[in-house]
């Protein structure tokens, strides 16, 4: 691979390839999760390209990263549309060039190679997570390689490359690894100042641009950041400039005329952020759904239960004044049947103002939402009594109201601000296991 520009060259083929499943031979996928937020699509290319660099001295087809969400809703994620669309571009690619989940039948690769390895051999590299949504389970047998952030959920344990650490962005570790290829290769052509860029994004949005108070980033991330820092090209031609739609079913479609030609980590944090928070035009579905993951979680009766979480960058009290209580209740009520979930948590957060005319500040809120068909009363009761127990939230009730626990929708207040998805999680799942009923 002779190259980041000779990667992005191969993308525009990779659909084609995947949907021809007869003449596939081996072929390695790289799956970022399911939220595809813009740190798991970043890791997922990046870590394809790193990949397909090892894999060229034994003449192996390119790696093949795969945007886990559905092409059309890459319009509500207007920051990762920005930089991938811009940072392919310098590269002679285009955003369109990605395969999204939807682009192929992932059932009908898996069926194949599951039915005989005289097809060739399936390898799939997870980045961003550790283990397969729990719509993708078939893909467990066929990991052979895991980079990710999360808390380790101890599955894939065919996995002979598993690098799970705490670090604040997953891209980080990518950056890691390559950064050890051209060392080991001693190139300086592996790194290029465009693939610098769209490496250094995640990051800076991961960790709040390097914010001490928002404990997010590890000596890690601020290594790695620092090294990509001076391989940027932070003056960009004037063709970098982009417009992204924002569109859904209850509004008018804007348009936002935006430029990547900042000149700055300051400035190139602030514009993605910027874009990522904005979510005041999105209808309460595509709220629930911008930033979406699911798991399948047994009790401590052997039940299964599957649980959703969507985060969302707005503000509870926010969200409430627009659409009011009942709309937000409904929403939430029908996203729970759609996904068939058990249980649904909705992270709201970002900044507001705790009285009129103070500070902006910077807070957290938790909806917990159960089935009104799967669950019982005392199901419910202990689930939320765990919650309220759990040290990583500091749940405190938005209502007075929400004290009745045969309730099916709760509002919360969390204290603890620096727990994001990645905590609540194990707290959760924690929660579950311990259900007995």
């Amino acid at each position: 691979m002779k190259g980041f520009r000779a990667f992005v060259k191969t993308l525009a083929t990779n659909t084609a390839r995947l949907n021809n499943v007869e003449q596939l031979g081996d072929v390695t996928l790289v799956l970022g999760n399911e939220s595809a937020d813009l740190d798991s699509m970043v890791s997922s290319i990046s870590l394809a390209y790193a990949l397909s660099s090892e894999q060229e001295k034994s003449n192996i087809t390119a790696a093949i990263p795969v945007i886990n969400t559905n092409r059309s809703d890459m319009a509500l994620r207007p920051e990762c549309g920005l930089l991938l669309r811009t940072t392919l571009a310098a590269e002679g690619g285009r955003l369109e060039d990605l395969t999204f989940i939807d682009d192929f039948d992932l059932s009908a690769v898996v069926r194949r190679y599951a039915e005989s390895q005289a097809h060739g051999q399936l390898d799939v590299w997870l980045a961003d997570h550790n283990a397969p949504a729990s719509r993708q389970t078939p893909l467990e047998p066929f990991v052979r390689g895991i980079v990710d952030h999360h808390t380790d959920e101890g599955r894939c344990p065919d996995a002979w490359w598993r690098q799970i650490e705490p670090v604040g962005s997953c891209t980080t570790l990518v950056a890691a690894k390559l950064r050890a290829l051209a060392i080991a290769a001693s190139s300086s052509d592996l790194i290029s100042a465009p693939l610098a860029k769209m490496l250094l994004a995640p990051i800076l949005l991961d960790t709040s641009n390097m914010n001490p108070a928002a404990s997010r980033a590890t000596d890690k991330d601020i290594e790695y950041a620092s090294w990509l820092v001076p391989q940027v090209q932070w003056a960009w031609p004037s063709t970098s400039t982009t417009t992204v739609n924002w569109q859904n079913e209850n509004s008018d479609s804007d348009q936002l005329s935006l430029s990547l030609n900042v000149h700055s980590t300051d400035e190139l944090y602030r514009t993605l952020d910027k874009l990522k928070g904005d979510v005041s035009h999105l209808s309460s579905y595509d709220l629930l759904r911008k930033d979406y993951k699911q798991w399948d979680v047994k009790d401590a009766g052997g039940n299964n239960w599957t649980v959703g979480i969507s985060s969302i960058s707005y503000r509870l009290r926010k969200w409430l004044k627009r659409d009011g209580r009942d709309n937000i209740e409904d929403a939430v009520a029908k996203w729970v049947e759609y996904q068939n979930l058990d249980l649904a948590l909705v992270m709201t957060h970002g900044k507001a103002k705790e009285e009129k005319g103070g500070p902006k500040i910077y807070g957290r809120d938790l909806t917990v939402v159960f089935s009104s068909t799967s669950t019982t009363p005392e199901s419910r009761r202990m689930v939320l009594a765990g919650l309220l127990a759990a040290d990583s939230l500091e749940l405190r009730s938005y209502f007075n109201s929400d004290a009745a626990t045969d309730a099916f929708i709760h509002f919360y207040s969390q204290t603890r601000t620096t727990s994001s998805r990645k905590q609540v999680f194990p707290a959760i799942k924690s929660v579950i296991e311990a259900v007995s009923v």
